[in-house]
């Protein structure tokens, strides 16, 4: 058996045979290769991406003796490297599992399964005798999950762990000339698994680059450059100390963001030194202006280029300043994810990330919850994000085991928590981007935070230390008012103070308005985005613009996590437990604001509005002026227009363009449209704005729209028109017997059931409209923010209600007018009923039939809230076309609307469906003053509110609310060939509260008594 198999079940063991942490850079064998940026064009680069040879055991006691020379191994496969094994589907070698919190072996620290998987990759590289004498060859892996050893030529060189970080290993003396063997022996679980409980899918193996590194024999070892500029940057200073392994002559150039030659040399070096630079009026580097200057150090035959960017970050009075300005992290949370590759993340695939979240106004990045590809920063900086680089440690699943901070507190670990700190700031300490320093996530607190926050202020005094673990517990210790246990801690460790989910009020009064709070507030995590959602960002960002000391805050998160069992062009996402795993935290990894494969979620629009960069304030309609606030901290308006129109009943009447704003960072201008254009108007008038970009940008397009606002006109006069004309339909009579009343209006006969009391058919030119009868509804598909407060509406009932008609009757008939009127209940078996209320059927010659209800929600148990109050009624197959004048075209909420305009759209019933990855309530559409669901020859029905000045939010697609429900997959779905519609006088908010606050009580349905009115009309494809 191989002896050295067991570094990875001890705590004394983190790296055998590996080098000391260094920034990441590249040699480059000259400038112009270097200037690329691209390390693939260096020919000091060779990637060991690719096919491997792969062959995985269940158990590390299946595995075979690989090292013996005349070993004859089982026949191996091909696998890709980088990609996690699992992702392999069906080949046998384990599958995906998800769990957030709970670890998924037995807690026993530091031991981790005797059954314990494990991959053997496999694949020869060629080298020649003359290099492995003249060059230092260093194989370099970038993340490996969990831990591995590495054989060349069948002889042990390394051992290493730390999932995400990068081991080199240098390996000249197990070369020999022409064809070399490298094997590396992965398992899935090691004593660090412990501190990598992340909230994640579970994956293993090589899932980041392998390659070589052809370094100079006298070399640049490691490069640590810092920028120092102050008020009012006029000038700045930097500094670059560099570490050779011998003495060299080091020549160097400066250039600056625009190409420049600021300075250059030669100084010899003999181990270490510094270069110094003083740079005038410089470029500052921000994620407005990522201004980027370059060092070139040349050492022997290598070139080193280094990117420098020229900040300040420091904190004022509890306020953070970027360059002297207080700004706000507009930011979101970020995991490694890919549905096909798993943890892989291909740099062309880290780009799209960055130039999405661009286009979405985020300036902000959470590396959650480890270091990602070293490559991602340097994109950060080139594309001009703040980072918070977090520490490759959670320990969650100790919570549950008993003892939150056992880890982290154990002298036995410090080591072991050090060496994670040590890794990741010493790979990226020279990247501008770094905002602050995480020493982790959600794993307690205790000596060893201390000790990694001690050692990043060492190492860069200065810096900003993040532990939203220690915030928390201060937080709670003060609650309880235990003056003790607060004493014994270092708060000292962390420069912020740091939260995850408290709500928008609870932000405001405990923080903001808390003056024994001395640091700045930030929101690590917040507004959980899972599913549809999420639903308050505006509540949280309406206090975070009103105190400059919140810094702002991370959407929880950027990416739905999911294994794609598809095929191209039609996936089949899954997620936790659908793999059968025991341990697991079904659908809640799919949290994301945009698709697993990148498509965006109508919560990123959300949040693109949110973050707009301008928005407007004061609209005096009389005056014809408003105005506009850059939200911009560095950079003006100017390479915005504004496109405006004044829409009347959806339809523009009068529009325009104002070229180039010229508003200064955080500051406000007015501006005047031209004169009367408010003048005259009348029905249902907004103006629209429409802020696009007037140059191109890597992430968007001349013309791009950056952001969008409208305000309602106010007008006088007729309130809207209908989308087609209503005609008197002659005779009108009513015809009774003991099923029901028959109204007859010219060719439309509309059926009140007696039985029910519910609207039971509308038959109109001979061709029935309904599929199901006209009755309250209260119920919605939980969204995956329903997640917790489902569990009180499902046990009272709210998913199975009926209604029961306590009495219908004809109330009166006369030429103009007929009235029935049902008094009804609605209540789930083996409850009380929830609402007691009347509903009264008005039907007039030319206006259909007018639904009133006035009804009295009695209680709702210990629901937080009613999901909806409204009706829902299905139409006949074939009824596919749709069109309403409301808020869209995406869905729309009563907090979850400002990506939408209120407007006229149009679409297919089949179209008007949002895919979530689990199915759930999605596509209403608030501030509705009509719906038009119709055939193809447009005969159908109209949804009209019965009074002008009203509205209403309606949805309709091929599924009942419970059809969502009970279907775990958006691809199990079948689609009912009947048409669903729902109208509702409300509907409750969205809100985050899968892993937030409760739902705000403004946007609930609460107990009392409700009036509100639909009205239905018939129409055919000539009237429209």
């Amino acid at each position: 058996m191989i002896q050295e198999l067991f570094y990875h079940k001890s705590l004394e063991y983190l790296h055998v045979g590996c080098e000391k942490p260094h920034a990441y850079f590249i040699p480059y064998g000259n400038v112009n290769a270097a200037k690329s940026g691209n390390r693939a064009r260096s020919d000091r680069f060779l990637s060991l991406c690719g096919e491997w040879d792969f062959r995985y055991y269940p158990s590390a006691r299946e595995l075979e003796d690989f090292t013996s020379a005349d070993a004859v191994l089982s026949p191996a496969d091909r696998l890709t490297v980088p990609m996690s094994w699992q992702m392999a589907l069906g080949r046998g070698y384990d599958t995906p599992q998800y769990t957030n919190v709970k670890y998924p072996f037995p807690v026993e620290p530091p031991f981790v399964p005797d059954e314990n998987p494990c991959g053997l990759y496999s694949r020869t590289f060629e080298m020649d005798a003359a290099t492995i004498a003249e060059k230092n060859i260093r194989l370099v892996f970038e993340g490996v999950d969990s831990c591995f050893y590495v054989y060349v030529n069948g002889k042990f060189a390394a051992y290493s762990q730390v999932s995400h970080m990068t081991t080199e290993v240098v390996v000249n003396d197990y070369l020999t000339e022409g064809t070399n063997l490298l094997q590396v022996l992965v398992f899935k679980w090691c004593d660090g698994s412990y501190l990598e409980d992340q909230d994640k899918i579970r994956l293993s193996g090589i899932f980041r680059e392998v390659y070589l590194l052809l370094r100079d024999p006298i070399r640049l070892e490691d490069l640590y450059v810092r920028a120092y500029t102050e008020a009012p940057f006029a000038s700045a200073r930097i500094t670059a100390e560099l570490t050779l392994n011998g003495a060299a002559a080091v020549r160097y150039e400066l250039r600056s963001p625009c190409g420049c030659l600021l300075n250059s040399g030669e100084t010899r070096v003999d181990g270490s030194g510094e270069l110094t630079f003083s740079v005038e009026n410089p470029m500052l580097w921000s994620d407005e202006t990522p201004n980027l200057y370059e060092l070139y150090l040349s050492c022997g035959s290598e070139v080193i280029r280094q990117e420098i960017g020229i900040r300040r970050y420091e904190i004022i009075g509890k306020v953070i300043y970027v360059n002297g300005q207080k700004v706000k992290a507009k930011g979101v949370n970020r995991h490694d994810s890919h549905p096909q590759l798993g943890s892989a993340t291909p740099v062309e695939h880290m780009i799209r990330d960055l130039l999405l979240l661009k286009a979405h106004n985020v300036n902000f990045i959470r590396t959650s919850h480890y270091p990602n590809d070293p490559r991602f920063l340097e994109l950060c900086d080139r594309y001009g994000f703040y980072v918070c680089d977090e520490a490759d440690i959670e320990t969650h699943g100790m919570q549950p085991a008993g003892n939150w901070d056992q880890l982290t507190d154990s002298p036995d670990w410090t080591e072991a928590y050090l060496d994670r700190a040590e890794r990741m700031m010493e790979r990226d300490k020279n990247r501008a981007c770094v905002l602050m320093w995480s020493v982790g996530n959600e794993s307690g607190i205790g000596r060893n935070h201390c000790a990694m926050a001690d050692y990043f202020h060492s190492r860069m005094p200065g810096c900003f230390v993040h532990s939203e673990d220690l915030t928390r517990r201060i937080f709670n210790l003060q609650k309880e008012n235990n003056a003790e246990k607060l004493a014994a801690l270092r708060q000292d460790i962390i420069d912020l103070e740091s939260r995850m989910y408290p709500s928008p009020a609870e932000c405001e009064q405990d923080y903001c308005t808390n003056k024994s709070v001395t640091k700045p507030f930030f929101l690590c995590e917040y507004s959980h985005a899972m599913g549809n959602g999420p639903g308050d960002l505006e509540d949280y960002w309406s206090v975070i613009y009103r105190y400059d000391h919140f810094f702002g805050g991370c959407v929880w998160e950027m990416t739905d996590h999911s294994v794609d069992l598809g095929t191209p062009g039609n996936p089949k996402y899954i997620y936790g437990g659908d793999m059968g795993h025991a341990v697991n935290d079904s659908n809640f990894c799919v949290d994301g604001l945009v698709y697993p494969d990148r498509r965006v979620h109508t919560g990123m629009l959300e949040l693109k509005q949110v973050l707009r960069p301008v928005r407007m304030s004061g609209v005096d309609f009389e005056k014809g002026s408003f105005s506009l606030r850059n939200y911009r901290y560095f950079t003006s308006l100017t390479d915005l227009d504004l496109y405006w129109k004044v829409e009347k009943n959806g339809k523009t009447v009068k529009q325009g363009r104002i070229s180039s704003l010229n508003v200064a960072p955080q500051r406000s201008r007015r501006y005047t449209l031209p004169e009367g254009v408010f003048a005259g108007l009348n029905g249902i008038c907004y103006l629209t704005v429409s802020y696009r970009s007037n140059v191109e940008r890597p992430w968007c397009d001349f013309g791009y729209e950056v952001g969008v606002e409208q305000f309602r006109i106010p007008t006088e006069g007729k309130c809207f028109e209908l989308p087609v004309a209503p005609m008197v339909r002659a005779p009108f009579f009513t015809e009774t017997d003991r099923n029901g009343y028959r109204v007859h209006c010219g060719e439309t006969v509309y059926t009140v059931d007696r039985l029910t009391g519910m609207l039971a058919g509308i038959r109109d030119h001979g061709k029935e409209l309904l599929s199901s009868p006209v009755v309250p509804e209260v119920w919605r598909a939980p969204t995956d923010n329903d997640r917790k407060i489902r569990r009180e509406w499902e046990p009272i009932g709210f998913n199975r209600m009926n209604t029961r008609c306590a009495e219908c009757r004809l109330m009166s008939e006369s030429a103009e007018e007929i009235v029935i009127e049902t008094d009804f209940r609605v209540a789930a078996d083996s409850y009380r009923p929830i609402i007691r209320g009347t509903v009264t059927y008005r039907f007039t010659p030319n206006a259909g039939v007018v639904l009133s209800f006035n009804q009295k929600l009695i209680g709702i148990g210990k629901a937080l809230t009613l999901p909806r109050m409204g009706i829902r009624f299905e139409m006949p197959e074939g009824t596919e076309k749709l069109s309403y004048f409301g808020c869209g075209p995406m869905e729309t909420y009563e907090d979850k609307r400002l990506a939408g305009l209120v407007g006229i759209y149009s679409s297919t019933v089949t179209d008007h469906f949002e895919h979530y990855v689990r199915p759930q309530e999605n596509m209403a559409h608030v501030e509705t003053r009509w719906a038009r669901i119709c055939s193809e020859a447009g005969h159908g029905l109209l949804v009209l509110p019965a009074e002008e000045t009203d509205s209403f939010s309606f949805n309709c697609s091929h599924f009942t609310p419970l059809m969502l429900t009970q279907t775990a997959h958006d691809y199990e779905l079948v689609p009912k060939k009947e048409t669903v519609v729902n109208v509702d006088y409300r509907h409750a908010g969205i809100g985050s509260g899968s892993c937030g606050p409760i739902l705000q009580e403004k946007y609930r349905l609460l107990p009392g008594d409700y009036q509100f009115a639909f009205r239905l009309l018939p129409v055919k494809g000539e009237e429209a």
